[in-house]
């Protein structure tokens, strides 16, 4: 079994690190998120492909009071239904965040990955070795990007330490954890009864 002691400061301790590269790089560009309605970045179902990121954010559900969780699985019943309905229709994909409250996270401590880098251009180098890069969010590609052409964060570090958590997971289940959305983790049943 996973041992919480173990797993949730190793996450925590590398969510900072994400947290102070993002910060870093935004103070470098004067980049903030001031003026954003909240909703644009969030309009979307988040996939996480970790057990790890699965685990921390029902940790951080279980901390809403009653009315906080029945008010997130209603909405999360109303995203998996219009996933189920059409995945690549305008109904699922213009729904927002079951997590976003009136333009902020719910869940902000506990957000996953994504959502903490989110918004700056990026790099990261596959196992392969091959560069990938992608560009900013579209508030930093219009009015930051030609101040600031070449910044973004390298997320190499950050994916590779995600995986390392996530195969010693692997190795005290003895299997992969299947890839669920924001909405499916926390509104959907866990079949191995092994999240928090």
């Amino acid at each position: 079994m996973i041992s919480w002691d173990e797993l949730i400061p190793r996450l925590r301790k590398l969510y900072a690190e994400m947290d102070a590269a993002y910060q870093s790089a935004a103070g470098e560009a004067s980049f903030s998120c001031d003026g954003c309605d909240g909703v644009t970045c969030c309009t979307v179902d988040v996939t996480l492909h970790t057990f790890a990121e699965m685990a921390y954010l029902r940790r951080g559900f279980n901390t809403l009071d009653m009315a906080g969780q029945l008010e997130v699985l209603g909405r999360c019943e109303e995203m998996i239904s219009a996933k189920i309905g059409d995945p690549d229709g305008e109904q699922y994909r213009g729904l927002v965040c079951v997590l976003n409250l009136d333009g902020l996270c719910r869940l902000y401590e506990y957000r996953p990955m994504i959502c903490r880098l989110a918004g700056i251009p990026h790099m990261f180098v596959r196992p392969d070795g091959t560069s990938l890069e992608s560009g900013g969010c579209h508030k930093f590609e219009r009015e930051f990007r030609s101040d600031r052409p070449d910044l973004m964060i390298d997320r190499t570090f950050f994916y590779r330490e995600m995986a390392e958590i996530e195969i010693g997971i692997v190795r005290a289940q003895g299997k992969r954890t299947a890839t669920r959305t924001v909405s499916e983790t926390l509104g959907l049943e866990d079949p191995d009864n092994l999240l928090p």
